[in-house]
């Protein structure tokens, strides 16, 4: 399949974008397809008209999907042009990031036809119908939840001064942060710390920052903020670095995201 490299100028897709701790949605019609990236999040994608997704990892040919997760970190591209879809995203680090950690590590799966229809249909019904933002989002949980369920085991807690740690990076987006301040805030070492961070959350220190900026940020854009304003809300210099990071982690620039 010859899928032509996507042109940030260009609109890569629009719908709507609803974040909440530990997650988010966003259902709409895509357009382009994106450039290769990797994000913290797992992402779970659901085809919600009838034509195929395609994703591509590095060094891969294209392949469709009707449903597909795809594990955090994973580096990858996305097509489905002109389909309507919603992409899940699902912190590793959350009780059903785990869970769904368990069952997809390395690559991208395909998922059972039969695996959450009902949810699935709901979240495209939502959409069509325009239904209030916290019943699209309570959709997409429902729908998360189902996929989590079937782990072998259930998910360990955070250890409490990683989840107090995560806490306070919440609390402080706009302001300088550091991993030693970080550290001493939960009682331990500034190297103890960063080992335990990274085990307890499988992203380094300064990269979960980021990301948690990034959905400061993202948050901002889509509630119909300017590219600027969104860039300060989530303690961006500014909008370039914004876009730079956007792009890295999502594989478009967002000007190329309109959100509804």
């Amino acid at each position: 399949m010859d899928i032509p490299p996507s042109n940030s100028l260009r609109s890569t897709g629009h719908g709507r974008i609803l974040l909440w701790r530990g997650g988010s949605v966003w259902v709409g019609r895509a357009e382009r397809s994106t450039d290769f990236h990797a994000h913290h999040a797992i992402q779970i994608t659901l085809a919600l008209s009838p034509g195929p997704l395609h994703f591509r990892s590095p060094g891969e040919a294209w392949q469709a999907y009707s449903a597909a997760v795809v594990p955090a970190h994973h580096p990858h591209a996305f097509e489905a042009r002109g389909e309507l879809v919603a992409l899940l995203f699902v912190e590793p680090e959350s009780c059903e990031g785990q869970a769904l950690r368990e069952r997809f590590r390395d690559r991208i799966a395909a998922l059972s036809d039969e695996i959450g229809r009902l949810h699935f249909a709901a979240l495209a019904a939502a959409y069509h119908e325009k239904h209030s933002d916290q019943a699209l989002i309570a959709c997409a949980r429902a729908a998360i939840s189902e996929l989590a369920a079937p782990a072998n085991k259930p998910a360990l807690p955070l250890d409490r001064r990683i989840e107090r740690a995560i806490e306070l990076l919440h609390e402080r987006l706009g302001q300088a942060i550091n991993l030693a301040d970080n550290a001493g805030a939960v009682h331990l070492s500034p190297e103890r710390f960063r080992h335990l961070f990274i085990a307890q959350t499988g992203i380094r220190f300064r990269p979960y920052v980021l990301w948690l900026r990034l959905g400061a940020a993202l948050a901002c854009y889509a509630a119909g903020a300017n590219l600027t304003d969104a860039a300060h809300a989530g303690g961006f210099a500014d909008s370039a670095h914004f876009s730079r990071t956007f792009k890295r982690m999502f594989g478009a620039a967002p000007i190329s995201i309109k959100p509804e």
